[in-house]
């Protein structure tokens, strides 16, 4: 019998200290001092140079060999995730756990790669974090293969099934409501624009873990799964999510790795990824915000214009029109070009078929369920991370660190697992991406030990911290950028 989420989640709250994260940093003032090259390394860089490309050897650092892949990258099926390990980052627990299903294959072909061993002095850590990554590693995959032999690894088709019934049964009725009821009356319209706001975000959930290779276990199904949930139900490519969501996973909360940082000019999650000060005073809803209280024609807007900070609206413009400015981006610009440039054609056929909700829904509910449906994802998503402290550039931390130290868990309620979509268990997903996101609940005690042996910390909050800890943040930052 599995255990309840009430003896899952004993203990109590641990909530981010937003103090901690606007404490000063004299490095960073005097970093936004200089502008800084953001041109991505590929790998670890060699001096020696291949003769094929005439370029710097790449390398990445696996079980203390350093392999060749300057060739390789070029047709890496998981896109530019290789970038991200440079300057000798340990690279092993990540190929292992992003490859679980596929390892083998993996392996196999690493074997065809030139390969040489690492000196200390390439891996670049002191004595005292080498042992501790050392000793990490170690438990890690004692862990990994204590719950490997427990199953919890395996996939679970039929519960897979059951969850794609459940959202389809929900995008059909508001459907239908709409065709044939939405005439009538405001209630029903009303209705159907719930059920369907409803479907998509579980739709984009099953996506999600479809990417993860979760679902079933075999790769084709679920990426065509992935596929379906994100273009038809969604309008997006699940291609291009997978591109910058690896990325996310490789290293959460990396100042410049992590691609859910990357929302400049947009908003800012925090100071430091703002590279340079005039970068400050360049985010869109400045300009955006600027207009709307310098009408001319507008007296009281015009007189407010004055006293109204800009930055402060950031986490007020999160929810009522950044999510749904980043889903139409999406839509219309960035998935689009990306399917075109990398000819994922199914992606795009998907993609043009959910624009045939359209003359069914009439456009105003359609758009007022893409905004609703963008509320919904991405106000969940940034809850497991956004908020706390972000990873220094050239910092260089364990796989395990990652996930204790820059993601927290929400408290499990049957309520919490259904609304995010299992994903409020973060820790552990971070810590086995391709395990099935319903069994993460049933590690957790066992992550816990981990944590407490090695003096990590294992961040847990109720649903609604984690809310305010992601709206002050924004206030937060907001205030942070309004003094440089």
């Amino acid at each position: 019998m599995s255990p309840s989420p009430k003896d899952l989640d004993d203990g109590s709250c641990s909530v981010p200290n937003l103090d901690l994260m606007g404490a000063s940093d004299a490095n960073f003032e005097e970093s936004l001092l200089r502008k800084r090259n953001t041109t991505t390394v590929y790998g670890h860089e060699s001096d020696s140079v291949t003769p094929k490309s005439g370029n710097k050897k790449l390398e990445i650092l696996y079980e203390g060999y350093f392999y060749d892949v300057t060739e390789f990258i070029k047709r890496h099926p998981g896109g530019n995730i290789i970038q991200l390990y440079e300057n000798g980052e340990d690279a092993t627990i990540p190929i292992q756990q992003f490859h679980y299903r596929s390892l083998k294959t993996v392996l196999a072909r690493m074997k065809g790669l030139p390969k040489r061993p690492a000196t200390v002095e390439e891996i670049g850590l002191d004595p005292e974090t080498k042992t501790r990554h050392d000793e990490l590693t170690k438990d890690f995959l004692a862990l990994s293969a204590e719950l490997q032999a427990e199953g919890l690894m395996d996939p679970n088709p039929r519960r897979f099934l059951v969850r794609i019934l459940q959202s389809l049964i929900m995008f059909v009725l508001g459907l239908a409501m709409s065709y044939c009821l939405g005439h009538r009356s405001f209630l029903w319209r009303g209705l159907s624009v719930i059920l369907m706001t409803l479907a998509g975000g579980q739709y984009l959930w099953l996506g999600h873990e479809g990417g993860h290779n979760s679902f079933t276990g075999i790769p084709k199904i679920d990426r065509i799964v992935q596929i379906f949930s994100f273009g038809f139900v969604f309008g997006l490519s699940a291609s291009s999510w997978n591109s910058t969501h690896s990325e996310h996973h490789a290293m959460p909360q990396h100042e410049t790795k992590d691609a859910d940082l990357k929302t400049l000019p947009l908003l800012a999650f925090n100071k430091r990824v703002v590279r340079d000060p005039k970068e400050a005073s360049k985010f869109w809803i400045v300009y955006q915000v600027s207009v709307l209280f310098k009408n001319p024609y507008t007296i009281t807007c015009s007189s407010l214009s004055h006293s109204f900070n800009v930055f402060d609206s950031q986490h007020v413009l999160f929810i009522l029109c950044d999510t749904l400015i980043v889903t139409l981006a999406w839509k219309c610009n960035h998935h689009l070009r990306f399917v075109i440039k990398n000819k994922c054609w199914f992606d795009l056929f998907c993609m043009l078929c959910h624009y045939s909700l359209v003359p069914l829904l009439g456009f105003v509910d359609w758009m007022l369920i893409t905004w609703l449906g963008s509320i919904y994802v991405l106000g969940n998503l940034v809850l497991s991370h956004t908020h706390l402290p972000v990873v220094e550039d050239g910092k260089k931390l364990h796989w395990a660190e990652y996930a204790f130290y820059h993601t927290t868990n929400i408290r499990s309620s049957w309520w919490v697992d259904w609304w995010t979509g299992h994903l409020n268990y973060q820790i552990e997903h971070h810590l086995f991406p391709t395990m099935p996101e319903y069994k993460n609940k049933l590690c957790r005690d066992k992550v816990k030990a981990f944590a407490k042996r090695h003096g990590l910390p294992y961040n847990l909050c109720t649903y609604w911290e984690a809310v305010k800890s992601a709206y002050f943040n924004l206030e937060h930052v907001a205030n942070e950028l309004r003094h440089l």
